[in-house]
C-alpha cells in the first residue's frame, strides 16, 4: 500500500499545479501552451508519455459526430510518430467513450487502442489514464497519460492529473470564448478577456465578488449591480456583493426567497434571464420589489450563474431610469455569467479545500496531543509483562488506557481502560477530561470503586454534554498478584488461567460514568497466578465488523486468547490485532480500539 504523500510532496504538487495554471492563463495561444504544461505534468507523475486531443469547434455541440485533433504531445514512442497522418487520423477508444458519454469519471482507465494498433516500438506502453477536459458541462478535449500498466498511476499522481485536467478545461473554454469573440466587437473581446483573466487570478471569493459587481456595473454603464448566492437557510438567496446601492444589502443582510414564480428564484429555476424595462410600470414578479423601488431602480435584469446545468446564483443589474437590455448586452452578460459561475465555483472549492486542510492540520495536532496522554511506554516490573495497542477510528478518538504508580506505594499500580460513547473531536475532548478526572481521583489513594464514584461526581459537574464514559479501574499489587477492581459499565476484562488454559471474565456490577448521580459500584478481588494473563479491551475490538456487517464478537476474542496460553503479553496483543484485521478485511474501522495485556511470568 502506498504511503500518504508527505507535506513536501503536497507542496511540490501545489507549486507545479500553480505554475501550470499560470502558464495556461497567461498564454495567448492556449493550445500552444499545452505542450509545456503536459511535459511538467508527466514529469511530476513520474511517467514519460502523454498527449492531448481537442475537439473541433464545429462539433462541440454534437458528440455523435465529434472530430478530434492532436493538440499537444510529450515524448511519444516511435510507434506513435506525429508525422504519420494515418496513425492519428482514425478515432480511438478514448474518443469513442467520450462520444458515448462513458468518459464520466475524473480519470478513467483506458486500454489504448491506438497503441495496440501500432506495429512500431511503443516502449511497453499499454494503458492510459484519460481525463475529460470539461467546461460548462461539455467535454472540450481529452488528456491522456500512458504507462505500461494501471499500477504505475499512484493515487497522488491521479489526483494531480485530475486537477490539471480541470484547469485545462477552463483554459480551453477561455480559448473557445476568445475565438467566438473575435467575430464580435473589439471592446467586448477586451472586456471579457480582462474579466476572465481577473477572475481566474483571484482565489479569494469575497475579493472576486467585489471586483465582479464593480466591473459588470462599469461595463454595462448600470447604476447598480449585485451578486446573490444561496445562503445557509434553504430556499434563500443572500447578497454576496453589491455596488451602487444606497443602502448596502450585504451589510443589511438582505434575503430573497427562491420562488419559482418570482424574480431571482424564477431565474434560478429556469436558468433563463429576467428582463424588466421599468419595475415602476410593468407588472414584474420581482422578489424584493419594494426595496428595489426604495433604491429608485427602474430598469431591472437578473442573469443566472450556471455550472454543469445547475444554478449557483444570480447577477442582478439595475438602473435608475427605464432600460431594457439589448440582445447583444444579454448575450455578453450570459458569456460573462458563464465565466463568473466557473470562477465562483473554483473559488468556493478553493476556500473549502483551505478549510479542510486547516481542519486536518488541527486534527493532526490534536492527535499528537491525545497520543501524548497515553502511556509513552509500558511499565517495567520484575515478574510481569505489559503490552498495549491503540488505534482511533478517526484522527482523534475517545478510547484510552493508563498505568500509574500510586503515591507512596511503588508496588501498587493503578490500571485504567475506558471508552467514551462517541467518536471524533467531541469524544477526544471528553476523553481528556475523563482521563484527568479518574487519575486525579485514583492518585489520592482511594479504592477502585470509590475512585470511580468520585470521578462520576466530578464529570457530572464539569461536563455540559450528553456524553458518558465506560471505565474499568483496577489496582494491582505487583508483589503478591492481588488485583482489586471495579467496573463502570465497561467490557469485562478476560482472565486467561495459565495452568488450565481456561478463559474467564472479571465481573463486577456497575454503570457508566457521567449518567446518574450516586451510583453503586461493586468492588472485587482476584489473585493473578504466575502464567496468568489479563486482557483489557474496548468494544472497538469485539464490535469490529466485516464487509458483511457481522461483528467480531467476544467468542472470537476468547478463542484467540485461549489459543495462546503460553504466549507473551506482546504476542497476545499481536494475535488479537491480527485476528481483528483478518476478520474485518476491507471494511473501514468502525470504532476506536484500545487493548492491553498484563501477564504474570513468575513470583518475585
Amino acid at each position: 500500500m502506498e504511503s500518504e504523500p508527505s507535506r513536501g510532496d503536497l507542496i511540490e504538487d501545489l507549486t507545479t499545479l500553480n505554475q501550470i495554471v499560470e502558464t495556461l492563463n497567461r498564454a495567448v495561444d492556449v493550445r500552444g501552451a499545452m505542450d509545456s504544461a503536459l511535459a511538467r505534468l508527466v514529469e511530476l507523475m513520474g511517467l514519460e508519455t502523454g498527449w492531448i486531443f481537442v475537439k473541433d469547434a464545429g462539433t462541440l455541440d454534437d458528440d455523435s459526430c465529434a472530430a478530434y485533433k492532436l493538440a499537444a504531445h510529450h515524448n511519444l514512442p516511435p510507434g506513435l510518430a506525429t508525422d504519420d497522418p494515418a496513425m492519428w487520423a482514425p478515432g480511438c477508444k478514448c474518443q469513442r467513450l467520450s462520444d458515448e458519454g462513458l468518459l464520466t469519471k475524473a480519470y478513467n482507465e483506458v486500454r489504448c487502442s491506438r497503441l495496440a494498433s501500432t506495429s512500431g516500438d511503443r516502449r511497453g506502453l499499454d494503458v492510459h489514464a484519460s481525463v475529460p477536459l470539461r467546461s460548462s458541462g461539455r467535454i472540450l478535449g481529452i488528456l491522456n497519460v500512458a504507462a505500461a500498466d494501471w499500477s504505475s498511476f499512484s493515487p497522488r499522481a491521479l489526483e494531480l492529473l485530475s486537477n490539471v485536467g480541470s484547469q485545462m478545461g477552463i483554459a480551453l473554454e477561455r480559448a473557445r470564448l476568445f475565438d467566438i469573440l473575435k467575430e464580435r466587437r473589439v471592446d467586448e473581446q477586451a472586456a471579457l478577456l480582462a474579466l476572465t483573466s481577473q477572475l481566474l487570478s483571484r482565489s479569494d471569493l469575497d475579493d472576486m465578488m467585489g471586483y465582479l459587481v464593480e466591473e459588470v456595473r462599469h461595463l454595462l454603464q448600470a447604476d447598480a449591480c449585485a451578486l446573490l448566492l444561496p445562503g445557509e437557510e434553504p430556499d434563500q438567496l443572500v447578497f454576496g456583493a453589491a455596488s451602487g446601492w444606497r443602502d448596502d444589502p450585504v451589510a443589511g443582510r438582505y434575503r430573497v426567497w427562491i420562488k419559482p414564480d418570482g424574480g431571482p428564484g424564477m431565474v434560478m429555476h429556469s436558468r433563463e434571464p429576467l428582463l424588466v424595462e421599468d419595475i415602476g410600470v410593468d407588472d414584474a414578479s420581482t422578489c424584493g420589489a419594494d426595496w428595489l423601488r426604495s433604491e429608485g431602480f427602474r430598469g431591472h435584469a437578473v442573469i443566472p450563474l450556471v455550472v454543469d446545468s445547475r444554478s449557483i446564483g444570480v447577477l442582478m443589474i439595475d438602473t435608475r431610469r427605464p432600460r431594457l437590455l439589448t440582445g447583444d448586452e444579454v448575450r455578453f452578460l450570459r458569456l460573462m455569467a458563464n465565466q463568473v459561475a466557473i470562477a465562483i465555483e473554483q473559488a468556493r472549492l478553493h476556500r473549502e479545500e483551505i478549510e479542510r486542510q486547516r481542519l486536518e492540520q488541527e486534527l493532526a495536532v490534536g492527535r499528537q496531543i491525545q497520543l501524548s496522554m497515553l502511556p509513552q511506554a509500558s511499565p517495567v516490573v520484575p515478574g510481569w509483562e505489559f503490552a498495549s495497542f491503540y488505534q482511533a477510528a478517526r484522527q482523534v478518538g475517545g478510547d484510552f488506557y493508563d498505568f500509574f504508580e500510586l503515591s507512596g506505594e511503588p508496588e501498587r499500580l493503578g490500571i485504567v481502560i475506558a471508552d467514551v460513547a462517541d467518536k471524533g473531536v467531541p469524544a477526544a475532548l471528553f476523553m481528556a477530561l475523563s482521563r484527568a478526572t479518574i487519575r486525579a481521583a485514583a492518585l489520592e489513594g482511594r479504592s477502585p470503586s470509590t475512585t470511580l464514584r468520585q470521578a462520576n461526581e466530578l464529570l457530572l459537574k464539569d461536563s455540559r454534554d450528553s456524553l458518558f464514559v465506560t471505565a474499568f479501574y483496577a489496582v494491582l499489587d505487583t508483589h503478591n498478584g492481588r488485583l482489586t477492581y471495579a467496573n463502570a459499565g465497561h467490557n469485562r476484562t478476560m482472565w486467561l488461567h495459565g495452568g488450565t488454559g481456561e478463559v474467564g471474565d472479571l465481573y463486577a456490577r456497575g454503570i457508566a460514568l457521567s449518567v446518574l448521580e450516586n451510583i453503586e459500584l461493586e468492588e472485587r478481588e482476584i489473585d493473578v497466578a504466575p502464567g496468568d494473563s489479563l486482557v483489557f479491551y474496548t468494544d472497538g475490538v469485539t464490535e469490529a465488523i466485516d464487509v458483511a456487517g457481522r461483528p467480531f464478537g467476544e467468542e472470537r476474542l476468547r478463542s484467540v486468547v485461549a489459543a495462546a496460553p503460553d504466549a507473551s503479553a506482546d504476542a497476545v496483543v499481536s494475535a488479537v490485532v491480527d485476528a481483528v484485521g483478518a476478520f474485518t478485511g476491507a471494511a473501514p474501522q468502525s470504532d476506536d480500539i484500545a487493548l492491553f495485556v498484563i501477564k504474570r511470568t513468575h513470583s518475585v
